[in-house]
């Protein structure tokens, strides 16, 4: 089975279905009577106090009655009969029912330790406890909860783990007049999320918690009794794949960013991340759950808000009120997004080529000009550019496609010869590792399969580009019409609702030696073509390749001419279209703007004129 959108609750039925299987591991010292597992405690030892449901409606739930505090389900008795952080505990029990992720996650990131250093809480004649309880309205109770510290200069926030071990810091001044704040972390440590070691025990027996966008602002929920957590501050999302399996015990996810245009497009990308079927949108009549509790509103007023937080509304239902915030946004000056230097060329008027979200980017070519090479270059500068990369290369192995990257990058041929070229492969491991996640299956793979991977290396690692070599490796499709077009469908779907963008190789028909691929020599049906956003073909210079071949030519005649061509053909969102000229370096797989070319615009057809009355 693989877990790709699967919730904690649907674990604990699954658990539940096998109640005396569990109960026999954790608690082997029981015996089942009547419908009930009986215990002595959640050690496992003889006795009748703690009973678990192995029958009925409540199957799978449990209680310890010499001690209220224990009690939940399957989920929890595997927690706390193994004394295990939450995390743990539900990784060891979808490992128990089978449930396996659907890639292999890539090593961890290398992260440091937080400096071993003094930060005590804040004095009640200081500066920070007055302004945490006098500006912010938090009690004492909360800031001790919360573990707040101080410095020399800042309000300190420690960041521990669900199983108490301390793995950042966030630091936060309190501004003069006129001056403005400042807030950073602890160096090279780990992204966590803040508010872990005061998180209610009823957050997990609910599996409901909910994220704000700033500590103070999750210390106000925890005052109003709403267990909250903070999201990190400047370190874009990378604490979604850190907090990955923490966050999986939680069926509704509150989010309860800041109301202003930021807030609300990164709880958007928040949402799509974690699943939108658990997350929950929270408006208040504030910027923020502090200012609110600055004006005077209650813990009355935070359940009244969090009871009416917004489930996913019905995809494709929406009113034109609805559409107010996308429309300011969709009216904003977009930032300019991922370019390759010798594509650029003016992005305020959209001339060049550009690696927009949302798109399908389809490279054609005949076979052996070089598209698996280009784009291996192309994520070598994905990932050095901090953009996580998801690569599905079934034509060749992972490991492969892997070295041919790491050579576009360092340059040794691809064979590690010494100890030295070993040490720059790990160095490039452990500086861009993590940016890459590989579909680790060579030949042909279902289109299922594809997607669940894809839908999984978005959410778990926020990957934000995908390379696809190629479509004719998805199973079904090559003599399929209605297949491709409904696989063809669906991958734009999937980059529009996420935003990513998609790489998709699509291999040409059978072409004469030199012919150039364009848009109508793509094999299969028309719908390939149609459904993409930007199509462009890859060449190389016969011209250049014939003469080598001869090997008659002047060598300083075959420096002057390019290598590769790049063209494109088809480009929806701008209209531009025309051909770059690169030069290529075998040595180390990469390309660079061609010293005797740059770049070409096909003449735009002559325009036609309006017909007139008598034409009709």
């Amino acid at each position: 089975m693989n877990s790709n959108q699967i919730t904690a609750g649907e674990i604990s039925v699954l658990l539940a279905n096998k109640a005396e299987e569990v109960c026999k591991l954790l608690l082997p010292g029981g015996k089942a009577v009547k419908g009930e597992w009986l215990a002595g405690d959640i050690g496992g030892e003889k006795g009748i106090t703690l009973k678990v449901q192995l029958e009925g409606t409540y199957k799978g739930t449990w209680k310890d009655w010499a001690n209220d505090q224990d009690k939940g389900d399957l989920i929890d008795l595997w927690r706390l009969s193994k004394g295990l952080s939450h995390g743990d505990a539900f990784k060891q029990v979808k490992d128990f029912l089978g449930i396996k992720d659907v890639v292999t996650p890539p090593g961890e990131r290398k992260y440091k330790k937080p400096p071993d250093k003094l930060t005590p809480a804040p004095r009640p004649d200081g500066m920070a406890y007055k302004f945490l309880t006098g500006t912010r309205k938090l009690t004492a109770e909360t800031i001790t909860a919360f573990q707040v510290g101080t410095d020399q200069r800042a309000i300190v926030f420690p960041c521990f783990g669900p199983d108490g071990n301390l793995i950042n810091r966030s630091y936060r001044t309190i501004p003069k007049d006129g001056e403005k704040k400042e807030v950073w972390q602890d160096k090279d440590c780990a992204p966590c999320l803040f508010g872990w070691q005061a998180l209610a025990e009823s957050a997990y027996q609910s599996r409901t918690v909910l994220l704000a966008e700033g500590q103070i602002d999750a210390m106000t929920w925890h005052q109003w009794d709403i267990p909250a957590l903070s999201i990190p501050a400047g370190s874009g999302q990378t604490w979604i794949s850190a907090e990955w399996d923490n966050l999986a015990m939680f069926d509704k996810i509150l989010i309860a960013f800041d109301s202003d245009m930021a807030g609300q497009k990164n709880a958007d990308s928040v949402s799509k991340r974690l699943g939108p079927h658990r997350c929950f949108r929270v408006s208040i009549p504030h910027k923020d759950a502090n200012e609110a509790l600055q004006a005077g509103k209650t813990a009355l007023d935070a359940r009244k808000w969090a009871s009416e937080a917004k489930p996913p509304s019905l995809e494709g239902i929406v009113t034109a009120n609805d559409l107010e915030r996308r429309l300011l946004i969709e009216c904003e000056v977009k930032p300019m997004p991922l370019c390759l230097p010798f594509f650029k060329i003016d992005w305020e008027t959209e001339k060049g080529f550009y690696f927009r979200p949302g798109e399908i980017t389809l490279w054609t070519g005949a076979t052996g000009n070089g598209k698996s090479t280009f784009l291996n270059f192309l994520q070598m500068n994905l990932s050095c550019n901090e953009k996580q990369v998801f690569v599905a290369s079934m034509e060749v192995k992972a490991e492969t496609t892997l070295r041919r990257t790491i050579e576009a990058y360092w340059g040794a041929g691809g064979i590690i010869k010494d100890q030295q070229e070993q040490t720059h492969v790990i160095k490039w491991l452990d500086d861009f590792g993590q940016q890459i996640v590989f579909a680790d299956k060579v030949g042909y793979m279902e289109a299922e399969e594809l997607f669940e991977m894809m839908e999984f290396s978005f959410r778990r690692h926020g990957c934000s580009h995908f390379i696809i070599d190629s479509l004719m490796r998805i199973a079904g499709l090559e003599e399929d019409a209605k297949a491709t077009g409904d696989f063809m469908n669906r991958l734009a779907n999937f980059a529009k609702n996420t935003g990513v963008h998609v790489h998709l190789v699509a291999h040409p028909r059978k072409m004469q030696s030199g012919q150039r691929a364009g848009t109508m020599d793509i094999k299969g049906s028309s719908l390939i073509a149609n459904n993409a956003d930007n199509i462009v073909g890859v060449a190389r210079n016969q011209e250049k390749w014939d003469l080598q071949k001869e090997g008659l030519t002047d060598p300083d005649e075959l420096r002057n001419m390019h290598d590769t061509e790049i063209t494109v053909e088809k480009q929806r969102e701008s209209g531009w279209t025309g051909t770059f000229y690169l030069d290529f370096d075998p040595r180390r797989l990469t390309y660079q703007a061609s010293k005797a070319r740059t770049y070409s615009k096909p003449k735009p057809e002559p325009k036609k004129s309006w017909a007139t009355k008598k034409d009709w």
